[in-house]
């Protein structure tokens, strides 16, 4: 099992603005959604955790080195593939899952890890073709996309099995049929949005872990904003699948970001906020993958935003199960937001988490590399490089 936690779980890591989240399916099974392994410290408020070191300190083990059953990536954007470089030297991958759009960028449009990231993907998918079927650990690829995905060079030959088309449910980990304690349930891309704007394209899903006694779901839909986002309600309500659409954890789309419920700053979609209560499971959480939340914000002005914080404080049903990754983590008690599926419910651990010696190490380089200069890092100092 993953350290720190007994039982299925999701693992939010504080990693500024971007996600990184860890999904604990079982001993052996572990999920990682996105990855922001970013350096930024300067020793007194630095509140970050240095994501790949806790992965390959924690994660399972086969062959004598760290394993990770999956890696989605939601979208290319830096703050979601930071580090996989990094980690895909460290770590054995089971399964990648993506989107095409990761083939759609021009070179000079994509960060080094994204491009690490096609890279890796397009070798997978040549596996798989050559293969004509499962490649095995290792090697396996699962795109998230459409029939006609297939007539592209990229992927003439592909098996079908390994594409997923959204409005369908994944149950296969890893090449391991999963249902009785995994699911994910794929909301978007729509089709027509694959040559949109590229966070418009972000893998957007339902992720159940559990067991059918109980179970905890959580909804992840990357940097989506509002348009997009009522689609997938209005798409899944037409189809009578709401199920797929409840949550007992939301991840705040784009860092809570004010685009989710607003068009421009001051037109409020209450529609997607009442759509989000309803979906709710008593005891929801909602979780904002940032830094600190400000108490207001000028116009123009990156996520996090305080009026979608406003706003999903109207819709949660204790204001206290409205966390942020850059406030519940601090410099003297870093620690990720961990939900986790116990036999007395769905219970938030890790108050107390250690860090492994690993991260500990690297943090320290950081601190002092930061303090020999007159500004903190921004580059990758430490954390996980090798």
């Amino acid at each position: 099992m993953f350290a720190n936690v007994d039982g299925p779980s999701f693992i939010f890591w504080p990693v500024g603005c971007g996600d990184s989240t860890t999904i604990v399916i079982s001993k052996d099974e572990v999920l990682q959604i996105d990855l922001n392994d970013c350096a930024l410290a300067d020793g007194d408020d630095n509140e970050r955790v240095p994501v790949v070191d806790e992965l390959v300190a924690k994660l399972p083990t086969r062959d004598g080195k760290p394993y990770l059953s999956c890696f989605a990536l939601t979208h290319p954007d830096e703050d979601h593939c930071r580090g996989f470089e990094d980690i895909l030297k460290r770590v054995t991958i089971g399964e990648l899952w993506h989107t095409p759009r990761i083939f759609r960028e021009y070179h000079n449009d994509l960060c080094d890890d994204a491009i690490a990231f096609r890279k890796e993907a397009a070798r997978r998918a040549k596996a798989a073709i050559k293969a004509q079927g499962d490649p095995g650990p290792g090697d396996r690829v699962r795109v998230f996309g459409y029939d006609d995905l297939l007539e592209e060079d990229n992927y003439r030959g592909f098996p079908r099995e390994f594409l997923t088309t959204p409005g369908q449910a994944v149950t296969w980990l890893d090449g391991v049929e999963a249902k009785t304690r995994f699911r994910a349930f794929i909301h978007a891309p729509f089709k027509d949005d694959l040559a949109g704007d590229r966070n418009e394209t972000s893998l957007a899903m339902q992720v159940l872990i559990g067991t059918s006694d109980l179970s905890m779901a959580g909804l992840f839909f990357g940097d989506l904003a509002y348009p997009t986002l009522r689609r997938i309600f209005d798409e899944t309500k037409a189809h009578e699948n709401l199920a797929d659409l409840s949550w007992n954890v939301l991840l705040a789309p784009h860092h809570c970001s004010r685009k989710v419920m607003y068009d421009g700053d001051e037109d409020l979609k209450q529609d997607i906020l009442d759509d989000l209560k309803a979906r709710q499971h008593k005891g929801a959480y909602i979780v904002s993958s940032s830094t600190a939340i400000p108490g207001k914000n000028s116009s123009g002005d990156n996520p996090p935003h305080a009026k979608a914080k406003n706003r999903y404080l109207e819709i949660i049903a204790f204001a206290d199960n409205f966390l942020c990754t850059g406030e519940y983590s601090t410099a003297k008690a870093m620690r990720p937001i961990i939900f986790t599926v116990t036999a007395q419910g769905i219970e938030l651990i890790g108050k107390d988490y250690t860090l492994s010696k690993e991260a500990r190490e690297d943090l320290a380089k950081a601190v002092a590399a930061a303090r020999g200069t007159s500004a903190p890092p921004a580059g990758k100092v430490g954390f996980g490089a090798r």
